[in-house]
């Protein structure tokens, strides 16, 4: 009976290899459970937000670094 199984599942496997990888992301899209339009838009604000942040850090200790740059330049020559 495990034979015939596996010769089966073989059988299968070498039928429509992309067939049956669709039909799996279709139950699995179905059990994914999607946000809600408020949720959504919640989570877009808050990654904007954190964008934002982090583009302000970056550009602040690009400032610092430029002119320590610039001040290590003009002590060195």
């Amino acid at each position: 009976m495990a034979i015939s199984a596996k010769k089966a599942a073989q059988k299968n496997k070498k039928k429509n290899p992309g067939k049956s990888f669709l039909q799996g992301v279709k139950i699995e899209m179905k059990k994914v459970i999607w946000p809600t339009k408020k949720e959504l838009i919640n989570y877009t604000v808050m990654v904007i937000i954190a964008t934002i942040i982090v583009m302000a850090i970056i550009a602040a200790a690009d400032g610092v670094f430029s002119q320590l740059f610039r001040t290590f330049q003009l002590i060195v020559g």
